[in-house]
């Protein structure tokens, strides 16, 4: 591991498999194994549903698989500390923001004319259009652990401790049902007529794999223990085309992303973004960005668009330089984000925070 020699082996293993519980959904709760520090979960969410009979087909959420699949995916120790805690269309966003090198929204095309093809797909959404069983598929993965260049150096923040400690870490995931008989965008597919259909239990589910280090023999090796990586989605409903948002005091903030929706719950697209703003203090405002300028700063970022509605200000840059542009919310009075909208009057904001927190006792 980068900076820390004294860990030495990566370890790969799948996890147990959290289930889809039934037909009206709900929540399902697993426990991590004890071993190791954890690095990162690699998830796959898996829905099939078995479609027997139909007069009109209903119609797929605009939220996408995961975000219609699941209500809430949350990563928590203890049943109370929570490091990640994401809507399923704010885990589909983050997804997307956390790797600057590839898409699952927009992958690259390969080059079928040389006879290069894609590998059997992960992700994948059906519509209804025949009696048949239809599959909604979607692969995310949690980072525990953030690149940082520290002096020249690259380490590892964040890694958590599992191995040998009293404090289970839990995956809770919220499950929809898969099918609304009314339109929904938290249902994979709803709507339509006539509609006999149930979901294959056996293959609907989360597939879990922990990415993980062994613990090195001398614990005076081991790495940076004292930050934890948290990821955590708030609902801001506004009126009035302003929305505000005051940002917790909690460590370092990495990433303020806004996910932009209409009362009607659809994706604002950024066109429609007048300002952007991160504020502090009575009114001290170094940052206030129309929806253009973030779209291209992503583009050149990423070489691919956003997803619809969303918006953000990167402070970590993928640790590129350190944590020198990250900004300590302890030491910044009144702190939050502004928004100015040109035409939507109404709707809701889903924030996500991406910080480092102090972990209070060193393990």
């Amino acid at each position: 591991m980068w900076g820390d020699p004294g860990v030495t082996q990566e370890v790969l293993i799948q996890d147990s498999t959290i289930p889809y519980p039934g037909a009206s959904g709900g929540p399902v709760t697993i426990n991590v194994q004890r071993a190791g520090l954890l690095k990162r979960l690699r998830l796959n969410a898996l829905a099939q549903l078995n479609v027997t009979g139909f007069t009109t087909a209903p119609g797929i959420s605009a939220y996408g698989p995961l975000g219609a699949y699941l209500s809430r995916i949350q990563v928590t120790a203890n049943g109370q500390i929570p490091l990640i805690d994401l809507s399923g269309f704010g885990a589909t966003v983050f997804n997307e923001i956390q790797n600057r090198d590839g898409s699952v929204i927009n992958h690259p095309t390969y080059l079928t004319e040389l006879g290069v093809v894609d590998a059997t797909k992960i992700a994948q959404y059906d519509p209804i259009s025949a009696i048949s069983v239809v599959n909604a598929k979607f692969p995310i993965e949690f980072q525990f652990s953030l690149p940082v260049n520290i002096s020249g150096q690259y380490t590892e923040l964040g890694l958590w401790l599992l191995q040998g400690q009293a404090i289970d870490l839990s995956i809770n995931a919220v499950f929809n049902p898969m099918y609304a008989s009314t339109i929904s965008k938290s249902a994979l597919w709803s709507a339509g007529t006539g509609i006999v259909s149930a979901p294959v239990l056996a293959n609907s589910m989360i597939q879990v794999e922990r990415e993980l280090y062994e613990l090195p023999a001398n614990s005076k090796d081991f790495p940076n223990l004292s930050w934890a990586h948290q990821i955590i989605e708030f609902s801001n409903p506004f009126t009035g085309n302003y929305s505000n948002f005051p940002i917790p005091k909690a460590g370092l903030l990495l990433r303020a992303i806004a996910i932009n929706l209409d009362s009607s719950g659809n994706p604002v697209d950024v066109s429609d973004i007048s300002s952007f703003n991160f504020t502090y203090g009575a009114n001290t405002r170094p940052i206030s960005r129309p929806g253009w300028a973030m779209t291209e700063e992503y583009l050149n970022d990423y070489n691919r668009l956003p997803p619809k509605g969303v918006c953000m200000l990167d402070f970590y840059k993928w640790g590129e330089q350190g944590l020198k542009l990250v900004k300590n919310t302890e030491q910044l009075a009144n702190l939050r984000l502004e928004t100015n909208f040109a035409t939507t009057s109404s709707g809701t904001q889903n924030i996500i925070i991406d910080r480092l927190v102090p972990v209070i006792t060193q393990q």
